[in-house]
Formats: C-alpha cells, structure tokens, sequence
C-alpha cells in the first residue's frame, strides 16, 4: 500500500491548495459583485468594455478552480485520477478565457505555470 508522499509532491500540493483556493475565493467575489469588478477591469486593464463577459464567466472559472483544488486534494491522497483531473482543470482555465473573450486574454504567464505544475505532478506519477 502506497503510504510515503515525496516530500516534492507534497509541496507542489500545498502551492495548489493556496493557489487554487486563492483563485476559488477571487471568481467567487468577482461573480458576486461583478458590476464593481467590470468597473475594476476596464479601469485597470487593456480592455474598453466587459460585454463579452458576464458572472457566469467568473463562475465557471469559479468551478475549474475548484475542480483543480479537488485534483490536487486526490493527489495529495496519491490517487493517480487527481492528476488527471487537475490537469484537465488547468487546461480549461487556460482555454476559457480564449473561448469566451478572445485570443487576447490569453496568458502566457499562466501558461508557463501551468507547464511547471503539471510537470512536476508528471514526475511524481509513479508515486500516485
């Protein structure tokens, strides 16, 4: 039976739980009050307007982070299913805000996190 977590594993699963919590919490304001949030994004980012995006938008970013939580909390349990399931996560909420916005929201920034965190998960396979 499978009892030892590599102490790799391990810290890559605490980064997610605070990462993916982080991002849980902030969807789930943004959907809450997104009327103040579409005022905070036009005045502070490159976009003139938020009509192409809604509450639902944030909720559903909301859900995949969760999602994402959850892949990390099996990993942690070293079930093998949590790497899927994480990894099917992160690659949808890189790909949400390209579908649901534009090439342009795409982020580059979550990209290279997204390919260390799920490398690391990758060499710790054997583990789960």
């Amino acid at each position: 039976m499978k009892t030892s977590r590599p102490d790799f594993l391990s810290a890559l699963c605490i980064l997610t739980f605070i990462g993916s919590s982080f991002t849980f919490i902030v969807y789930l304001l943004a959907s809450l009050f997104f009327k103040r949030v579409s005022e905070i994004i036009v005045e502070y980012s490159a976009m003139y307007s938020t009509n192409g995006i809604n509450s639902l938008y944030f909720t559903t970013l909301m859900a995949l982070s969760a999602l994402s939580l959850s892949g990390a909390i099996r990993m942690w349990k070293l079930h093998i299913d949590g790497f899927f399931i994480y990894t099917a996560a992160q690659i949808l909420l890189l790909l949400i805000p390209v579908i649901w916005i534009n090439s342009q929201a795409f982020s580059t920034v979550n990209l290279i996190f997204t390919i260390i965190f799920v490398g690391g998960y990758a060499l710790n396979l054997k583990h789960l």
